[in-house]
Order: C-alpha cells, then sequence, then structure tokens
C-alpha cells in the first residue's frame, strides 16, 4: 500500500497511534498480571509468617500450661503452613529462583515439628498435671511412704523426707541443678537409714529415688532453661525456620523491583518509539503538503504569464496530482481556445483589409 494521499497518511497515522497505544495496554496488562502475581505470593509469605508465629505461640502456651490442645493447634497450623509452601513453590520454576530456598523451608519446618513432638513427648513422660506421668508416679509414692509408720509424725525420717520434697518442687521451680543434687542426697539418705529388715520400705525408697533420679533427668534433657537442652534446640531451630522464611522474601523483593522496573522502561520506550515516527510521519506530512501547496501557488501566479503546466511529480499527495491533472487540462483547454480565437481574429482582418481594397 502506497501511503501518497492525505488520507492513506491520515490513516497510517491513526493505525500507529492504534499500534502504540495496543502494545502499551499489552505490556502494562502482561507485566501489571506478573507483578500481581508475585505480590500475592508475597503477600502469601506475610501469611506463613503469621502462622509460624501462631505456631511459636502455640509452643510457648503449651510449654506454659501443658495442655495437650495447644500441640494439636500447632500440627494444624503446621499443615497449614506445608500448604501454603507447597502453593509457593511452582514461583521458584516460573522466575528461576533456587529451588533450594523451598526445600531448605520445608526441611526445617519438618525439623521443627519433630523436635516440638520430642518436647511434647517428654513432657508428657514427666506428666502434664500433676497427677499424670512421672509426676503423678512420684506422688502416689509419696502418699505411700508418708503412710507409712516409719514417717510418722515428729519423726526424724519425716523431716528428711518433707525436706526433699520440698527440695524436688523447688527444683521443679527454679530449674536449679542444686536443688535437685539435695533432694537425691536427703533421698540417699533416707534410704541408708532403713534397716535390711524393713524390705519393703527399702523398696519404695529406692523406686522413690529411681523416680526423682529420673525425673531430674527429664527435666535436664527437657532443659532448665530456654536455650539449654531439647527447648534450646527446636527453639534455635524455630529461628532457622523464620531465617529460612525470610530468606524467600528477600529473594522475590528483587524480582518485584525488577519488574516495576521493566513496567516503565516498556512504557517509556513504546511511547517514545510511537511518539517519534508518528512525528516523524507528520514532519514528512506537512513538508509534503507545503511543497504542494507553494507549485500550485505558484502555478496559477505564472498562468497569468504563460501555459506552464504542473509537474504532478513534484506534488506528493494524490489529491493534489489528480487537481494538477485537471489544471493542466485546463491550461490545454485555455491555450486551445486562444489559439483558436487568434486564427479567428487573423482572418477577420484579413476580410477587412479585403473588403478595404474593393
Amino acid at each position: 500500500m502506497k501511503f501518497d494521499s492525505i488520507k492513506s497518511r491520515l490513516v497510517l497515522m491513526t493505525l500507529i497511534c492504534v499500534i502504540g497505544m495496543g502494545m502499551l495496554v499489552a505490556s502494562q496488562h502482561y507485566f501489571t498480571q506478573r507483578l500481581i502475581n508475585l505480590n500475592q505470593q508475597r503477600d502469601l509469605l506475610l501469611r506463613m509468617g503469621q502462622d509460624l508465629l501462631q505456631m511459636r505461640r502455640h509452643e510457648k502456651d503449651f510449654l506454659l500450661r501443658h495442655q495437650e490442645s495447644y500441640f494439636h493447634q500447632f500440627n494444624g497450623r503446621a499443615e497449614t503452613f506445608s500448604e501454603k509452601l507447597n502453593t509457593l513453590s511452582p514461583l521458584f520454576a516460573q522466575y528461576q529462583v533456587s529451588n533450594d530456598l523451598g526445600g531448605d523451608l520445608a526441611e526445617a519446618l519438618n525439623e521443627y515439628q519433630q523436635l516440638f513432638r520430642r518436647v511434647v513427648n517428654l513432657q508428657t513422660e514427666i506428666g502434664l498435671t500433676y497427677n499424670s506421668g512421672l509426676l503423678g508416679h512420684l506422688h502416689e509414692l509419696e502418699e505411700s511412704l508418708l503412710n507409712d509408720p516409719y514417717f510418722a509424725l515428729g519423726s526424724e525420717a519425716l523431716v528428711q523426707l518433707d525436706a526433699a520434697r520440698l527440695a524436688l518442687r523447688d527444683f521443679q521451680l527454679t530449674k536449679d541443678q542444686f536443688h535437685a543434687t539435695h533432694a537425691l542426697q536427703l533421698v540417699g539418705y533416707l534410704k541408708s537409714r532403713i534397716d535390711n529388715g524393713n524390705e519393703p520400705l527399702r523398696q519404695r525408697i529406692v523406686a522413690y529415688q529411681l523416680a526423682v533420679t529420673t525425673l531430674v533427668s527429664h527435666y535436664q534433657d527437657l532443659g532448665l532453661s530456654h536455650n539449654e537442652g531439647l527447648q534450646g534446640t527446636f527453639r534455635a531451630e524455630a529461628h532457622n525456620v523464620e531465617s529460612r522464611l525470610g530468606n524467600i522474601d528477600k529473594a522475590l523483593q528483587p524480582l518485584i523491583t525488577e519488574q516495576e522496573n521493566r513496567v516503565k522502561v516498556y512504557s517509556i520506550s513504546i511511547a517514545v518509539m510511537t511518539s517519534i515516527v508518528l512525528i516523524l510521519v507528520l514532519i514528512k506530512s506537512f513538508a509534503t503538503f507545503h511543497r504542494a501547496f507553494a507549485n500550485f501557488v505558484m502555478f496559477f501566479y505564472r498562468c497569468k504569464r504563460q501555459y506552464q503546466k504542473i509537474d504532478t511529480r513534484k506534488l506528493g499527495f494524490a489529491e493534489f496530482k489528480s487537481l494538477a491533472e485537471l489544471a493542466n487540462e485546463m491550461v490545454e483547454s485555455r491555450k486551445s481556445i486562444e489559439d483558436r480565437l487568434a486564427s479567428v481574429e487573423a482572418e477577420l482582418a484579413q476580410q477587412t483589409k479585403a473588403s478595404a481594397k474593393k
């Protein structure tokens, strides 16, 4: 298609504008969808962070109140966290993010769950209430000992037993190893004072000593402080999960920034290119129009004095060429009429002269 007419030039400029706007809308839609997807994934990460905070809350509630319901709530949150992580996984392949980030987070979460399960199991062995687990067994042994005549009211054995029980309670409250050692020493002293003839009582004292030793050992395994033992290990693993989750968020942030920059670059590039092409077409069209109009002005100016035709090759636009052809025909028609008029005038002059001679 030749763009040698005003109409075709207008169609060309319209097409340039439509194509430019179409490319701009398409690029905006494409990159906006990618940005929306990335921001949705980041929002998913934020919700996963909230799930992790809830897991930490249930963990602390269990350690404080020793209620099994918090363990079930913890597991429920962990399953929700895993489901969201599985939803997030396709993002790694789509945006060429290292799959190790998701794998490391899944492994850290699984380790965190397993460690907390061990904490729950150990605490269950110790006793979720005063009358369950090892605590309940100790209570039964203490009641059995207190009902024995050997620990009658006012006896030295009762004083020693009460001192051992008090030291054991102090250890449970403070987690101070001194109180545990003191309780075991007192129980050992009691065992040494019992006669060999009272074997049933000796066996109960031995059972009590073993229960106290086991309780102290379990508390040591659990951790005498938040940063020791199994508690310290699974708390460290919880921080590891938080760190892995933060690494994924850090990996997403550059992708979001890159997409935002690409939206700006593509939008500006398309707008600039469309504007440049449109301006060039307008300049060329204006130059062509101006040249054609000037040729017409010169034609009518010269037409008064001579029969000069318009060169249609210099006009550019087809509409002006059509007008030029009509103008050239008009010039030829005028020249023909004037030639005929001159011929008639010459004949009349000759006839007038001939009549005058007669």
